[in-house]
């Protein structure tokens, strides 16, 4: 029984997808074509960020860093591999999903409603094999849980959720963080301790998969919401990161 209840573990499945993935990217490369040798190398840098990114508490806080850092590399280099050009989509927890995700579709533009997104699924692909977005876990999503253990956000709402944002700041995660609701769409800022790791000014992540800090307090947003957080825009002003975001109404 003990067995099987760490099997059901989020953490567990992840790293179980994500070896599963790992043998289908290999597998793949047995009869290569120029489509197989993309999926292949998509599939096994997703496999591989599924098995480093769900880590377990226990994992010294230098080590998680560095397997931070790198998630984000390999996300930087899977959206270029696959040419994915839209950005994050924040998915709460439903019915088909234990906890949040992220999806990255391929277009910037999403027509009509968005796939068909479980736990198991990692690839939307098109009938003849095409790439439509990836799903994947927050790179936050372990940060959150050690900020607020008990799940808290997901008894606020959005009227009160920034008050509660003010925990990340109160750990010395953050210096400053603010939601306002503007005409079309609602503004958050996030003041660093220090320039953001995913700034990257040739090829930044911010809009496809940010960092653990910001992706920790859309995470939390996304909890508080319950809906869907489409990022639109993200801007960078020394230490502060500004997203300007859709909640709710998204396909």
């Amino acid at each position: 029984m003990k067995k099987y209840r760490r099997m059901q573990q989020p953490y567990f499945r992840a790293k179980l997808i994500g070896g599963i993935l790992v043998a289908i990217g290999l597998a793949l490369l047995i009869n290569p074509t120029s489509f197989f040798i993309k999926l292949a190398f998509a599939s096994i840098l997703i496999g591989v960020f599924m098995i480093l990114l769900i880590t377990e508490q226990s994992v010294p806080r230098k080590i998680s860093d560095a397997q931070i850092e790198g998630n984000l590399l390999f996300v930087k280099k899977m959206t270029k591999g696959l040419h994915l050009a839209g950005n994050a989509i924040f998915l709460p927890k439903s019915s088909l999903l234990t906890e949040e995700r992220v999806y990255i579709p391929a277009k910037k533009t999403i027509e009509g409603s968005l796939p068909y997104i479980d736990d198991d699924l990692v690839f939307s692909l098109q009938p003849d094999g095409e790439v439509l977005g990836i799903s994947v876990p927050p790179a936050g999503l372990n940060l959150l849980k050690e900020v607020e253990p008990q799940g808290s956000f997901r008894d606020s709402n959005l009227h009160n959720v920034e008050e509660k944002l003010q925990t990340f700041v109160g750990m010395d995660i953050l210096k400053s963080v603010t939601l306002k609701k503007g005409v079309n769409e609602w503004k958050l800022e996030l003041e660093h301790q220090e320039p953001c790791c995913a700034d990257d000014a040739v090829n930044p992540t911010c809009n496809q998969y940010p960092c653990a800090a910001c992706s920790a307090v859309l995470t939390a947003i996304t909890q508080a919401s319950k809906v869907k957080i489409q990022i639109l825009e993200t801007m960078h002003t020394g230490n502060k990161t500004t997203f300007h975001l859709k909640i709710g109404g998204v396909a």
